[in-house]
């Protein structure tokens, strides 16, 4: 090939038009769940507050170095001469050697208060994570009544053209076709009603993970095959955030205690101090172990401090008990709601059943002459009710299992929410 051919196939392959290659969003309950750890506003909110606490605890720690500091002034001798006086300067250096506590409570409750805040941001991942599982299966209903509502419409449809091929043979009156047409229609508005609501469920879902989602309707069998109340119960007081961050402000309501019982206690330092163009303390380093202490409102201001953290100790193990209380009404009712929807998802199994056969002895007994038409098109109706209500059963056990999914830490073997820590 020569020379020529060689740029003509280079401005052909240039100038071809080519085609964008999108990638396939991520699909699935588990890809939601990834997407809302990892680009939520919350999430990065409240891991900025704990890099804050991070700080407060460095703060902290840097009291037990030493400290620096110095001091300049000028000082007039009492004449007129502008050259008597003179500018003494001096630097001064302390080194604490024992603050009877006070510096280590201080880091003590500066960790625990970390520590707080890192469980509280276990709190908002598992509030996010059931927001995003409840809206997930919100989406995967409106699917579903979207797939009701075109069965309805195409077993109208199919009624709808059997009437006009009736009509066609002068065995079915205007009245008959108008109805049909009609009910026709009314499953075409209500699926537009469906798609909608579809619309607006995956529009939340799009809130909550900040990244398209593909919608899969299988989830994982681990989520919905829970065990028992009691069992939930005690598992749920185990996993549940909230329970873990009530007993660590505990701790920090412990170490603020400590806090403030050592804030009144004194400082003992070690001082080197060096002065400068000053003839009264000469040029030699000044070395002198002091101790420091104040003692405001004579001692009663540190003590009402005291007794005012002990007072929040006692208030947070009383929320603490009343969050347990809280975790174990919460199952009790998510279980009992639970069973209801599997009992009302078995009866409506076999309802639906047997209005599918009813509906087929009514067309046969219609094209015999024993029922009319409006009997065909009502069972239809009831047909296609007891069917929507079917799905909003299931759906409703679905939001309810995912719920006890997260009070129980279920979804977090599924999700490691401790990955998203590096994000």
């Amino acid at each position: 090939m020569n020379r020529r051919a060689c740029i003509m196939l280079w401005l052909l392959l240039s100038l071809a038009p080519t085609e964008q290659v999108y990638a396939d969003p991520a699909s699935g309950l588990v890809a939601a769940l990834h997407a809302t750890l990892q680009h939520h506003p919350a999430l990065r909110g409240k891991r900025a507050e704990i890099a804050a606490k991070g700080f407060a605890g460095d703060s902290a720690r840097a009291q037990r170095y030493p400290t620096l500091s110095g001091q300049a002034s000028a000082i007039n001798r009492g004449n007129n001469n502008r050259s008597a006086g003179n500018y003494p300067m001096s630097v001064r250096a302390r080194q604490p050697v024992w603050a009877f506590g006070r510096i280590d409570s201080g880091i003590a409750y500066a960790d625990a208060d970390q520590l707080a805040e890192e469980a509280d941001l276990l709190r908002v991942k598992r509030q996010l994570m059931e927001q995003t599982a409840v809206a997930y299966a919100q989406v995967i209903g409106t699917i579903l009544r979207v797939q009701v509502a075109q069965e309805n419409i195409a077993a109208l449809n199919t009624l709808y053209l059997q009437i006009a091929r009736r009509h066609q043979g002068q065995l079915a009156s205007q009245a008959d076709i108008s109805l049909a047409l009609a009910r026709l229609n009314q499953a075409r508005a209500k699926k537009q009603r469906y798609e909608g609501e579809r619309s607006v469920a995956e529009s939340e879902l799009l809130a909550l993970t900040q990244v398209p989602i593909g919608i899969t309707l299988n989830l994982p069998e681990r989520l919905t095959q829970l065990g028992r109340t009691e069992q939930l119960k005690l598992m749920a007081q185990q996993q549940s955030a909230d329970v873990r961050l009530k007993m660590q402000r505990i701790e920090v309501a412990r170490a603020n205690i400590d806090r403030e019982k050592t804030a009144a206690m004194p400082t003992v330092y070690l001082q080197a101090e060096r002065y400068f163009d000053d003839p009264s303390y000469g040029s030699d380093i000044q070395l002198a172990v002091v101790i420091e202490a104040s003692l405001d409102g004579l001692g009663f201001t540190s003590r009402g401090r005291s007794n005012a953290a002990v007072s929040l100790m006692q208030a947070s193990k009383q929320d603490l008990n009343s969050t347990r209380n809280e975790i174990a009404r919460q199952v009790t009712s998510l279980g009992a709601n639970r069973a209801t929807q599997e009992n009302l998802i078995a009866s409506q199994q076999v309802v639906v059943e047997e209005l599918a056969t009813i509906l087929v002895s009514y067309q046969r007994q219609y094209e015999a002459g024993y029922k009319a038409w409006l009997d065909v098109l009502n069972m239809q109706r009831e047909l296609n009710e007891q069917q929507l209500q079917q799905v909003q059963a299931k759906n409703d056990w679905l939001i309810v299992s995912l719920k006890l999914a997260v009070l129980t830490g279920s979804l977090d073997q599924l999700v490691d929410i401790q990955e998203t820590e590096s994000q």
